[in-house]
């Protein structure tokens, strides 16, 4: 059974002993992780091929080409399982690779108590004052309409036969039981909206007990004005992963290790 040995990071809100605690105090620490090949897959989050905010869809489809493509090759050559989760609209894009039982609908859910109302849900008649923050003016729309039915898979990511497509939290969470896996690692984007926050997400995820590795090089956040030119974003959604929720790990060690693997092969 082949190890994937990879240096990964995390920033521990603690300090050692005889260190006071305080926040200026907190560091960043590597160390040397042993994943089993075959308990490990590479999840790739909404990599789609167009998005309503031009600036970001750039910047994806750069990090994108630079970066995740030769990850998922790194993967790929080293015998890690494959996921995408590209949402639920561009999952229904790919029938034949929907998990055992699914193809082009989206897997129901457990049965949950109907509440809120589904009106209130839905934010209609006395509830449309509640709308998110994307609903007020001047909202989305005007240019989510632009691009909406454009929306798919990237033509840079290729999605083999093999390779499974799953659209919810749940689905991922079947196939990763059917094929053991405990250790997921994750690429994609934005890294502080669908990365973090979907159902199939490192926040949803994490409540399932599933250890959790990204790789920072292969992956943005949507940024504001005034973090664009160092995009803190994106470095404080890769802080809130390596604080809370597992570690990150570079580029170069994660091709480290799967050259490695490839070699024992």
């Amino acid at each position: 059974m082949a190890d994937l040995n990879l240096r990964v990071r995390y920033f521990q809100d603690s300090t050692p002993a005889g260190v006071p605690c305080r926040e200026s105090n907190f560091i960043r620490r590597e160390i040397e992780m042993v994943l089993p090949v075959e308990a490990t897959a590479l999840v790739l989050v909404d990599t789609w091929n167009s998005h309503f905010i031009e600036s970001w869809i750039e910047r994806a489809s750069h990090v994108m080409t630079e970066k995740l493509v030769p990850a998922l090759a790194a993967a790929r050559g080293a015998g890690l399982m494959v996921i995408h989760a590209p949402c639920p609209d561009v999952a229904r894009q790919f029938p034949d690779h929907r998990p055992d039982g699914v193809k082009t609908a989206v897997a129901p859910p457990g049965v949950e108590p109907d509440w809120p109302p589904a009106s209130f849900r839905r934010r209609e008649g006395a509830y449309r004052a509640y709308v998110g923050p994307r609903s007020q003016p001047p909202g989305i729309m005007v240019h989510y309409e632009k691009v909406k039915d454009q929306l798919g898979m990237s033509p840079l990511i290729d999605v083999r036969p093999d390779e499974k497509v799953v659209a919810t939290g749940s689905e991922l969470h079947h196939v990763l039981a059917q094929r053991r896996i405990l250790h997921l690692i994750y690429a994609g984007f934005a890294a502080n909206w669908c990365l973090l926050g979907r159902d199939y997400g490192i926040r949803a995820m994490s409540r399932r007990g599933y250890h959790f590795i990204v790789l920072r090089d292969c992956t943005t956040g949507v940024e504001f004005p005034d973090t664009l030119d160092g995009c803190l974003v994106t470095e404080i959604a890769i802080r809130e992963i390596e604080q809370q929720y597992g570690f990150s790990a570079s580029n170069e060690d994660f091709f480290s290790a799967c050259q490695k693997v490839r070699a024992t092969v």
